[in-house]
Parts: structure tokens; C-alpha cells; sequence
């Protein structure tokens, strides 16, 4: 595999290639010749900060920086078995479309892994747009993947192949929670879960995820206003190593950014079929407000995906050197924090205050809630701080 440098590309997709007086914003020429290899095309890719380029110079830019990322980490080994994850959005047509044009090429140059394909049906309702004629069209374009469908929130054992799919009627097990924002994070947990499982039925050792440079910013943002501080190195990184069994999840697309992304749905002709719940008003709860703040800034501050993004690549993951292996969350399988932390202390004791309420003006009370605060930081119920959070929301039945 390829390896990739700081001089290859910068942080704004190869400003090293800009040339005086070039465009800053991004655009499909009609037709022109090509400033990488010369040749007349009948439409040209113009990326920011980059010379114009033809269709196949321009798809060979983008599928290296696919096969560079896991080139330079060596995070693939030969031969590996791979569940590839779709959900209909551009960025991940665009990874399976990068990952079938790999598999395809002489063995030279041939991305040797076996690859399958898994899509997490998350309508909440059997009466939604029904995605499975696009995946079926996918199918037919991509053999020989073979595609695979599960519910969220359903048995990993309930996975069936595309042709064999029908939605169920009751389609997940709604967890009554009194906020969007403890509903997203909860079922984002869940998700990752039932891949991993689905991933270790399926014997597969990596899961391929679609994030690009703009989703992985929001969600450094968003796991720190979660209260997922301590594990945020993993949520944005290449890989990712919390599923079961040892299945890494990896990033791929982690270097690409939307800009490239829509050019290349063009140059491919994908056509994109979402089906997820993203028509909700912005600030609706606090990772929908995260999104619009960072696709905003982004507007203004061209450099503010990249500089969030690349922060995220130097944060370092806090992990104790001990012989034991460390305790993790039942449901996110973080590592927990609650036990090295005075941030979560400074929390709960706060929390005990607005319990006590009254009972404060006593002196005598200040050691016990002092005491209280210590109790529901080391309670033993095997869940993070962020986790917790969401169990607090929950008006029945447990988190796990």
C-alpha cells in the first residue's frame, strides 16, 4: 500500500498546488484540459486551492488519499475480512464505491481483504421511505458484495441477506427519554453495538465506517459536550478498538472532506438515499446544534473543519499503564473515568446539592454531602459519566 506525508497533502486538500490567482471555491467546469496530464476532458474538477482536473486524474487524487490513510497506519492486514457499513449518504456510497474499485484492480495494485456489506435499518416506522430498492440497485452495481440488512435495536441474530429482507412492523424498542439530545447519543451507542456483534457473526475483523473530516469535527465537539472527554481520541481517530471480540473499526474517509465527497458522488453518479432523521430543526437537541455550528463556522472560516479535525489527531488516549486490564462501560465500552476524575466529582457533588435542597443549612450536612458525592461517583453500576447521563433520563426499564 501507499503511504502518505504532510507534503502529499495539506489540511486544505493540497494548497502546495495552488496557483496564482486560482478560484478559492470549488466547481465542475464544463469542459477544458486537464493541468495534471494535459488531456481535453468534457468536464473539469476544480477543489479549492487545487488546479482544475479531469475525471480520472481527479478520481485518482481522492481513491489515494482512501488507499494512503490505511496504507500509512498499516491498519489493514492481507487478506482481512471487512463489514462495510452504508447508510445511504454520499460519503458512504463513496467508501463502497473506492472500496470495490480497490478490489478490482490487477493484483498489484488489488486492497486484499474480503469485503461484505451491512445496512442498519433505522426507520422508526415500516411506513418511511423504503430504502431497500436502492440498496437492491446497489447490489447489482457492486457484485459481488454481498449486502446485509438488521433493524436497529434488533438481535444480532435477526440479520438477513438483502434478498431475504422484510422490515418488521415493530421496527425498535423506543426508550422513553426526556431529551433529543439523551435519544441520539443512546442509540448511537446501540448502534455501534449491534455492528459489533453483527461484525462477529459474520466473522469479520474490521468495520469500514463512512466518516469524513466534517462529521468526525462535530463529533469531537459533540463527545465533549457530552461528557465523553475521556474517550473522545478513539471517537475520531483512524481506529478504533472498542467493538467485541477485537474488531477494529476504521476511518477511512477520515482525510476526505465534503467538497471532494460531492464532486466525486458526480463523478461516479451515485445517487445518495438517507433515510435517517436529519430534517429535525437545528437546535433540537445538542448534537443537531453541534452540526449547524461547525457547517456555519465552516462557511465563513474555511479552515475550521481542518483545525478541529487535526486537533483531534493529537489527542492523545488516557490509558493507565497497569498490569489489570481496565474496567469498561457496559454500554459504550469506554474506559471509565469516574474513578481519576475531580471534573466529575466537582459534578456530583453539585447534583447532591440541588438534591438536599433545604437540608444544607445545617453545617452538620456538609460532610455527608461531601460523602454523597463520593457514593454516586463509585456507584457500581458499570457506566461511564456520559452513559449515566443517559440512564438518569430514562422514565423506565434499564440502560443495559
Amino acid at each position: 500500500m501507499c503511504s502518505i506525508g504532510e507534503d502529499d497533502f495539506g489540511d486544505e486538500g493540497a494548497t502546495h498546488a495552488m496557483l496564482p490567482g486560482s478560484s478559492a471555491t470549488g466547481t465542475v467546469i464544463s469542459a477544458g484540459s486537464c493541468n495534471k496530464c494535459g488531456l481535453n476532458s468534457n468536464a473539469l474538477y476544480k477543489l479549492n486551492f487545487r488546479a482544475a482536473e479531469c475525471h480520472e486524474c481527479f478520481l485518482s487524487y481522492t481513491r489515494h488519499k482512501f488507499r494512503a490513510a490505511l496504507g500509512a497506519a498499516k491498519a489493514l492486514p492481507r487478506n482481512a475480512e471487512v463489514l462495510l457499513l452504508i447508510n445511504g449518504s454520499a460519503e458512504s456510497l463513496v467508501l463502497l464505491d473506492m472500496l470495490h474499485f480497490a478490489q478490482t484492480q490487477n493484483t498489484f495494485k488489488r486492497l486484499h481483504c474480503n469485503a461484505r456489506v451491512l445496512y442498519v435499518d433505522a426507520r422508526l416506522t415500516s411506513i418511511n421511505e423504503d430504502p431497500l430498492a436502492s440498496l437492491r440497485e446497489l447490489q447489482r452495481r457492486y457484485t459481488p458484495f454481498q449486502f446485509y440488512v438488521i433493524q436497529l435495536g434488533a438481535d444480532p441474530s435477526s440479520m438477513q441477506l438483502l434478498e431475504d429482507y422484510s422490515a418488521s412492523n415493530a421496527v425498535r424498542d423506543q426508550k422513553k427519554l426526556r431529551s433529543l439530545t439523551a435519544h441520539q447519543d443512546y442509540w448511537q451507542q446501540q448502534r455501534k453495538r449491534l455492528i459489533g456483534a453483527v461484525a462477529a457473526q459474520l466473522q469479520c475483523t474490521h468495520v469500514f465506517e463512512p466518516s469524513i473530516s466534517v462529521a468526525l469535527a462535530t463529533q469531537l465537539l459533540t463527545s465533549v459536550a457530552l461528557g465523553r472527554g475521556g474517550s473522545v481520541a478513539l471517537d475520531v481517530a483512524l481506529l478504533d478498538d472498542r467493538l467485541q471480540d477485537g474488531i477494529k473499526l476504521l476511518r477511512p474517509l477520515k482525510d476526505l472532506n465534503e467538497q471532494e465527497v460531492t464532486f466525486y458522488v458526480h463523478a461516479q453518479q451515485l445517487q445518495p438515499f438517507e433515510t435517517d432523521e436529519k430534517a429535525l430543526s437545528p437546535d433540537s437537541s445538542l448534537q443537531n446544534l453541534t452540526r449547524a455550528f461547525v457547517a456555519n463556522l465552516q462557511l465563513n472560516y474555511a479552515s475550521t473543519v481542518s483545525t478541529v479535525f487535526r486537533t483531534g489527531d493529537k489527542i492523545a488516549l488516557n490509558r493507565q499503564q497497569t498490569e489489570e486490564l481496565p474496567s469498561t462501560c457496559a454500554q459504550c465500552q469506554s474506559i471509565l473515568d469516574c474513578e481519576v476524575s475531580d471534573t466529575l466529582l466537582a459534578i456530583e457533588y453539585s447534583r447532591a446539592v440541588s438534591e438536599m435542597g433545604v437540608a444544607l443549612r445545617n453545617n452538620d450536612n456538609v460532610e455527608a454531602l461531601e460523602q454523597r458525592a463520593k457514593q454516586r461517583l463509585s456507584a457500581t453500576d458499570g457506566l461511564c459519566h456520559a452513559c449515566r447521563n443517559i440512564q438518569d433520563e430514562i422514565t423506565s426499564d434499564a440502560l443495559v
